[in-house]
């Protein structure tokens, strides 16, 4: 089981921290994928999968985090609305809608490009955010993508492509917002 950690716990952690875009939850993630490959290791029947299996443990502990937080930021969201509403505004402008979601860069481009990144993930829905990110940043084939998540290697390379159109739409959109911000400021 040691060996099997030190072989997986990198990626594992890496593909936990691209889809959740946080350090700790990343850090929880990857712990609670080898305490249940521990608990289960007994039964498991096809071990000549492991890394598969490990990112699909991983895959459903991310998407289930991500579902919770979805709630909790649209509440959140849904109150800030209505602050505003009272304020005598009916709807948030692409400016205010920016400083909401999107964190000052602090002036060094890398950080600013990952937040538009993690961003851009975030407005697609986690299942295709889950395939892309196993397919483009991890490596993994579309094949091994269908495994993990549990849909044929044909739904998979077709969301695959899908979950790439959407996020360049977003990526597209958050940076063109961005831009429009950092204009307004000069």
């Amino acid at each position: 089981m040691i060996k099997l950690y030190e072989q997986y716990r990198r990626p594992i952690h890496s593909y936990a921290y691209r889809l959740l875009g946080h350090q700790e939850d990343a850090d929880d993630i990857t712990q609670e994928v080898f305490i249940r490959a521990c608990t289960a290791w007994e039964g498991l029947y096809d071990r000549d999968r492991l890394s598969s299996w490990l990112y699909r443990i991983a895959t459903n502990l991310c998407l289930d985090l991500m579902r919770r937080r979805k709630r909790l930021s649209w509440w959140s969201l849904s109150n800030r609305w209505r602050r505003e509403e009272h304020n005598g505004r009916s709807e948030l402008t692409a400016d205010e809608e920016s400083s909401i979601l999107l964190a000052d860069d602090g002036g060094i481009p890398e950080v600013a490009e990952r937040e538009l990144i993690r961003l851009a993930l975030s407005r697609i829905p986690e299942e295709y955010a889950a395939a892309l990110i196993l397919n483009a940043a991890q490596g993994i084939p579309y094949q091994e993508v269908a495994a993990i998540i549990g849909i044929s290697p044909n739904a998979s390379a077709t969301r695959i492509s899908r979950a790439k159109k959407m996020f360049m739409e977003q990526y597209k959109r958050l940076n063109k917002v961005e831009y429009e911000r950092q204009e307004g400021r000069k």
